[in-house]
């Protein structure tokens, strides 16, 4: 008869899945989701997002780079100097890693 009943918005769930891909525990997540948006929500709840919405697999028939370019800097943070260190492909100006 009727469609199944959301308690929580597209918003916050699209805001849960974003800081658990950030690196959170789901425990964390759903800490942060009652402070931050006053949603809550057991990390049961989150993990079942995460697995109802999870990303599909990448493939695995990556070209393997063979070139890419390292650049290094100083900058200065408040009071220290920190090294910034990036690591790009050249053939697809892509940022593999950042150091």
């Amino acid at each position: 008869m009727f469609g199944k009943r959301n308690r929580t918005s597209s918003y916050g769930i699209g805001r849960a899945l974003y800081l658990y891909f950030l690196g959170l525990s789901t425990r964390n997540v759903a800490k942060a989701m009652f402070f931050l948006h006053k949603v809550k929500r057991s990390h049961v709840a989150i993990w079942n997002w995460i697995q109802k919405y999870r990303p599909k697999k990448i493939s695995l028939n990556r070209k393997k780079i063979e070139e890419y370019i390292v650049d290094e800097t100083l900058i200065k943070v408040g009071s220290e100097l920190v090294w910034l260190l990036v690591a790009i492909e050249p053939e697809n100006k892509q940022i593999l890693a950042l150091f």
